[in-house]
């Protein structure tokens, strides 16, 4: 019985979806996006375990500058041929062989990787190389775009992180164009026995980060924006309910202090001690100095050419139109 990493791929995806499913505190949304997120790291994952660009020479363990006869000869053994000779090579493969024949072709496989040189028929140049393979990368990076836009909107709350994560999606993009255009070209000397896999690994590089940013936006805190104001004005009107009955309450209160005799004494006695703290503060020059640049000013004009004090204005226009809320209303 074989064991693919399809039915690896399956059974996790199934066991994420069931462990989300028993949160009941998050929101089907989100374990749809927690279902999304786990069903591409394990995609990725296969990726750079079971499907890695092929490479002979890295599969074989030959050096670079192995000649076509010693590849061929290694190819058969591989798949335990090497005693038939009638049996052809597949022809893209040979096709692939043809085009090693010539060395220049030798650095545009490290730098394109096998594929596009087994199975891009047209291609002649490394221009043309170069955009047989970023057509296949600049899919794989808009899918992971598309996916980050998906993870980083307001119903997730992670809105905030959608400018950085596309930000280094693009930046990567950029750098690993440069890298394929200018960086890796550089030929090869005839006498080389190895040489650095350009595209193999920038494909590692790329999927390491392609399984890395939907995780990092998921592992993230979210924030979410607040909600309308009407939300709030329920539990204020709910306070504002309370406090009406106290404020009756209270304005009884007052009048049950005057009728009890030892309750009105000590009310008596506290407000004759505000009102001689009071009358004190007010008769000291400096309070009333102080309070004038403070625009605060109390005192009472003394010649018809004078002004009272702001805050003696401000309290008398309080006053006045508190008055009609005491006035009884006429039957």
């Amino acid at each position: 019985m074989t064991f693919s990493p399809y039915t690896l791929y399956i059974i996790v995806a199934l066991g994420s979806w069931f462990y989300t499913l028993r949160s009941p505190t998050k929101s089907a949304a989100h374990r749809l996006l927690s279902l999304v997120v786990t069903l591409h790291t394990l995609y990725v994952i296969c990726q750079i375990l079971w499907n890695r660009p092929p490479n002979l020479f890295t599969r074989l363990r030959i050096p670079i500058n192995a000649s076509v006869d010693r590849i061929r000869v290694m190819l058969r053994m591989e798949a335990g041929l090497s005693g038939v000779t009638n049996l052809s090579i597949p022809k893209d493969v040979e096709f692939l062989l043809n085009r090693l024949a010539i060395w220049d072709n030798r650095s545009l496989f490290t730098r394109f990787g096998q594929l596009s040189m087994q199975k891009c028929q047209f291609c002649s140049s490394s221009g043309d190389y170069a955009l047989f393979t970023m057509a296949s990368m600049s899919l794989q990076y808009l899918c992971t775009a598309a996916l980050l836009l998906v993870l980083t909107t307001t119903m997730n709350g992670r809105e905030r992180l959608r400018t950085a994560m596309l930000g280094i999606l693009v930046c990567a993009f950029l750098a690993e164009g440069y890298t394929l255009f200018s960086v890796s070209a550089v030929p090869l000397s005839k006498d080389v026995q190895s040489a650095f896999m350009w595209h193999d690994n920038l494909f590692l590089i790329r999927h390491l980060l392609f399984l890395t940013l939907p995780l990092a936006v998921q592992v993230l805190s979210p924030i979410y924006a607040p909600g309308p104001t009407s939300i709030y004005l329920a539990p204020a009107l709910t306070h504002l309910e309370r406090a009406l009955p106290r404020a009756h309450l209270l304005r009884h209160t007052q009048q049950v202090i005057m009728r009890h005799p030892e309750l009105r004494d000590r009310a008596v006695r506290w407000w004759s001690q505000q009102a001689a703290e009071g009358e004190m503060a007010m008769r000291d020059e400096t309070v009333q100095r102080t309070a004038d640049k403070l625009g605060m000013g109390f005192m009472e004009r003394t010649s018809p050419d004078g002004e009272d004090g702001k805050l003696r204005v401000q309290a008398r226009k309080v006053v006045e139109s508190l008055k009609g809320l005491f006035t009884t209303p006429p039957n």
